[in-house]
């Protein structure tokens, strides 16, 4: 009995550090990354700056939805990437999250503008429908569908491992 006590204190310990130390070392995913395919949900916004409403009609064919707000440090780090990545064809929706619309505005002015269009979410509905926990998020949408979703900043790494597989091999943009 008293053998079989000490196997147990000693195997049950080991076999949870060496679970814990293949999920952090392996190289295959990204903790923040999601693959699971959904439409997206119905909705109706106002762009930012309330020259006209939009919903699932007027956003179809193939973009990334990149959730930011005026008050997300790690979006000012993300902003320059974003901006890259517009300059160089990609179509890139902006869904402001949870933010004043004048801050959001004068944010766009001193950092600039990647977005084709800017959603207004002030209250956080759609986001919330997205699965948003925070921003940034970003978002690989296919003919209404979301096909990819990373959670975090979108530098050259992710975007290289988490969305420009699916993009080449799905021929978008």
């Amino acid at each position: 009995m008293n053998l079989l006590l000490k196997l147990i204190v000693f195997i049950v310990p080991t076999t949870f550090i060496l679970l814990f130390f293949m999920i952090l070392t392996n190289e295959d995913t990204y903790p923040g990354a999601d693959y699971n395919q959904f439409q997206i949900p119905e909705f109706e916004l106002k762009v930012l700056d309330n020259s006209m409403t939009v919903d699932n009609d007027l956003l179809d064919g193939d973009y990334v939805l990149n959730v930011w707000a005026s008050w997300c440090i790690t979006c000012i780090i993300e902003h320059p990437y974003l901006t890259s990545l517009s300059k160089n064809g990609v179509p890139i929706i902006g869904l402001n999250y949870k933010d004043e619309q004048e801050d959001a505005i004068f944010w766009l002015k001193k950092y600039g503008n990647p977005y084709q269009t800017i959603l207004h979410d002030y209250k956080g509905n759609l986001a919330l429908d997205l699965g948003v926990t925070g921003a940034p998020e970003t978002f690989l949408i296919s003919d209404g569908k979301v096909i990819a979703h990373y959670q975090g900043e979108v530098n050259d790494q992710i975007w290289n491992d988490v969305f420009l597989p699916i993009i080449k091999d799905r021929e978008m943009f």
